[in-house]
């Protein structure tokens, strides 16, 4: 074997190594791209399901038509966002979940009205802030990490650290 033919060796090695490195790199990658898309999913989809359970429980209560009509409208709005991972299925979310919030924040500040006027003095005022509290509970939040340009050997730094 002459010094060329060692070379090639090397040289085919580092090849066939890279190559084998980028197979597994793709194989990882769409692993960690299809997780953050389930996470992100539930995520989104956590709050939605948490406010339409609540609209569930009362609208088998009687209460008054402005609140009733305010269900409705929650109910509908929930119901016009698509389930799948379309651009326009994410523009509709978008667009009905700050709807949804609002509606949602005006729905529990009607029932605490109507709680305050029918003297339940002793209720806990159930907010909208405690259901989304309670949405990123159950449903975490997401890790991202970045690099961080001010430390050495590329370490990676909490994007919520960050802010």
């Amino acid at each position: 074997m002459d010094l060329d033919e060692l070379l090639g060796l090397e040289e085919q090695y580092y090849k066939e190594g890279y190559e084998e490195g980028k197979r597994e790199n793709l194989k990882k990658n769409f692993l960690e791209g299809k997780q953050y898309g389930l996470q992100v999913g539930f995520q989104r989809c956590v709050l939605l399901g948490q406010m339409k359970g609540i609209c569930d429980v009362m609208e088998s209560q009687k209460f008054g038509s402005s609140i009733q009509k305010t269900l409705d409208v929650i109910r509908n709005l929930i119901s016009e966002v698509p389930l799948d991972n379309k651009d326009e299925s994410v523009a509709i979310y978008e667009k009905n979940a700050v709807k949804l919030k609002n509606k949602f924040r005006l729905l529990l500040l009607a029932l605490s009205k109507q709680h305050k006027s029918e003297k339940f003095q002793n209720i806990v005022r159930f907010t909208f802030e405690m259901v989304d509290d309670l949405s990123r509970s159950v449903s975490g939040e997401l890790q991202g990490y970045v690099d961080d340009p001010n430390a050495e050997n590329g370490v990676q730094k909490n994007q919520l650290d960050m802010w």
